[in-house]
C-alpha cells in the first residue's frame, strides 16, 4: 500500500443530519452524503456507531443494517478523489472560469472531472460538445499519466470516430458531428459507451496514486 493510502485509512466515524463525517489518518475529513445509502440515513445512533473498517483500512461497512462491501458502504478513497475534483473546481471559479489560468495539474484534474460528469450523463457527444477537443486531449493526457489504460482506449476510440470529419466543410459546430457519422460509427460509439459505463477501472484510485490527495 503506498504512502497517499495508508494515510488515507479511517480513524473515527460520525454524522451530521446529511452526511456520515470521515477522519482519515493523516488528519484530514471527508464526507459522504447520507443519501447514498438509505439504511444507514433511517439508522438510530447507536445502529450508526456499530462500524467497521474494511480489511485496508479505506472503507467503512455497517455488518448489522447492510450486507458488508470489500471496499466498503462508504469507500474513502472515492470521496477523497472528489474531494480533489473540488478543490481543482474552485481554483477554477476563482480564475474566472479560464481553465489555461489553471496549472497544468489542475487543468487535467477538471478535464478528467468533466469526462467523468457529462460521459456518464449524457454520452461522450455532451462531453465533446460541451468543453470541446482541448478538454478530451487534456483528458486523455491525464488518463495516460495515471495508467488508466482501459479508459484511455475507450476515450481514444470514441475520439477516433470524428478523425475522418475533422476536415469535412458540412461540420460548423461540434453539435453537428454525430449526425455525420455513420450508421456503423454510431453503433461503435454505444460500443465504447456501454464500456466506459462499465467502469474498467477504479479512476479514484489510479488518480491518486498519480496526483496524490489535496494537500492538507
Amino acid at each position: 500500500m503506498t504512502d497517499v493510502f495508508t494515510d488515507l485509512r479511517v480513524t473515527d466515524v460520525a454524522f451530521n443530519d446529511d452526511f456520515v463525517l470521515l477522519t482519515l489518518a493523516d488528519g484530514r475529513h471527508t464526507r459522504q452524503p447520507l443519501r447514498w445509502a438509505p439504511a444507514l440515513f433511517e439508522a438510530n445512533a447507536e445502529q450508526r456507531a456499530q462500524w467497521v473498517t474494511t480489511a485496508d483500512g479505506l472503507g467503512v461497512n455497517w455488518p448489522a443494517l447492510l450486507p458488508a462491501q470489500e471496499r466498503g458502504v462508504v469507500d474513502v478513497p472515492n470521496q477523497v478523489w472528489d474531494d480533489r475534483y473540488e478543490a481543482a473546481l474552485a481554483r477554477l471559479q476563482s480564475h474566472a472560469w479560464s481553465l489555461d489560468a489553471l496549472s497544468d495539474e489542475d487543468q487535467q484534474l477538471v478535464a478528467l472531472w468533466r469526462m467523468e460528469a457529462d460521459i456518464n450523463n449524457g454520452g461522450f457527444m455532451q462531453f465533446l460538445c460541451n468543453w470541446g477537443d482541448p478538454t478530451c486531449q487534456l483528458a486523455l493526457r491525464a488518463l495516460q499519466a495515471m495508467g488508466a489504460t482501459q479508459t484511455h482506449t475507450i476515450l481514444a476510440g470514441m475520439r477516433g470516430l470524428l478523425d475522418r470529419l475533422e476536415d469535412d466543410p458540412a461540420i460548423k459546430e461540434l453539435t453537428d458531428l454525430y449526425g455525420a457519422m455513420s450508421e456503423d460509427e454510431q453503433q461503435a460509439l454505444e460500443a465504447f459507451e456501454d464500456a466506459y459505463y462499465a467502469r474498467p477501472e477504479d479512476l479514484a484510485r489510479l488518480g491518486l496514486k498519480h496526483f496524490g490527495a489535496e494537500p492538507l
